[in-house]
């Protein structure tokens, strides 16, 4: 388990003082697939450094297994290292080295016997699908394969928890799906922990289980990628999550809704798991004297459930409408009214 409590950090910059983190408090539980996601400058990074020290906190600690490892003592902390693995967005591979040697560099660091250290970098090249690379060197690889060496390389000391730091911002849509496949299976086959932090929300919304939002050094909303991306709280949040599930009605038709002279509303449904596929519109336009039609419609899958998010426009009186919501609220369904600017 790894814990950030009330972490902060200041930086000196040409005499100004910058606040890279403000009192972070975070717990990713053994076996997550955690995200933290956040434009540039967010201090995701910074976070991210913090779990194996190498940056320390102006305030608070970090926790791992409920060791303080900002205050451990060299020998101690190079023990905790081992056991943590990181991945980077550049690959960082030396280029004058084969494949072979790329990953097995933290295994002769670690004085590894010599065929112990054969039998391991053989098998991570076969779980990360490059046994045939092993005498390639780096500028012979395309991004994808450099960042699975990456990976085979931060496996080497079969470590518990994964650091993946824009581990995918280099790479093109085909190759980042390949290696989000590869950290998913390492962490349901290998049971490794992993902390990712990235701006690519696609990456947080096919990977994660949990998601923290980050902005200006702050964590601004935290949960489960279900609850957070469902009903996101936060403006920035939403910004970030309307790229992947958009929930706003299209220009035109709003335009078009602005010279509508009967009475309507507009409503805006959030449908989860088997309510989804209830048949929560027929229903209303079979029991109710209003008129319903879908606006803009939209499904998805998150954490193997279904979200589908609808902007129905209801017309008729009143009284009907309200009605109509009271049943809805009936079903415990999420809903909100939609005001057009």
């Amino acid at each position: 388990m790894i814990k950030f409590l009330d972490i902060s950090k200041t930086f000196t910059v040409k005499n100004e003082t910058v606040r890279a983190l403000q009192h972070v408090s975070l717990t990713i539980h053994d076996g997550d697939m955690f995200g933290v996601i956040g434009f540039s400058g967010a201090g995701k990074s910074t976070l991210l450094r913090m779990v194996n020290a190498l940056e320390i906190p102006t305030e608070g600690h970090v926790e791992i297994d409920g060791r303080n490892v900002d205050t451990l003592p060299h020998r101690e902390l190079r023990d905790v290292r081992k056991k943590i693995g990181m991945v980077f967005q550049q690959f960082e591979l030396l280029n004058s080295r084969t494949v072979y040697d790329n990953v097995a560099i933290p295994l002769r660091l670690n004085h590894t016997e010599r065929t112990q250290m054969r039998r391991t970098v053989t098998k991570l090249l076969e779980f990360v699908n490059l046994a045939d690379k092993a005498d390639a060197y780096p500028n012979q690889l395309s991004g994808g394969q450099k960042q699975r060496v990456g990976i085979a390389r931060a496996l080497a000391t079969n470590p518990s928890i994964l650091l993946c730091d824009e581990a995918t911002s280099a790479l093109d849509p085909e190759t980042t799906e390949q290696i989000l496949q590869l950290l998913e299976r390492i962490n349901r086959e290998l049971n490794i922990t992993i902390l990712i932090v990235t701006h690519e929300i696609q990456v947080i919304q096919r990977l994660c289980n949990r998601v923290a939002v980050m902005e200006h050094g702050r964590v601004v909303e935290s949960g489960s990628v279900l609850d957070v991306f469902s009903n996101p709280q936060q403006a920035m949040t939403r910004r970030f999550v309307q790229t992947v599930i958009p929930d706003t009605i299209p220009g035109s038709v709003a335009a078009g809704l602005r010279e509508e002279t009967r009475n309507y509303k507009l409503i805006k449904l959030r449908f989860l798991g088997k309510n989804a596929t209830e048949n929560v519109l027929y229903h209303i336009n079979t029991t109710y004297e209003v008129e319903t039609g879908v606006l803009f419609a939209t499904v998805c899958e998150l954490q193997h459930t279904v979200l589908g998010i609808f902007i129905i426009k209801m017309t008729g009186s009143e009284e009907e409408m309200q009605r109509v919501l009271a049943y809805i609220d009936s079903l415990e369904l999420q809903w909100q009214e939609v005001h057009i600017a």
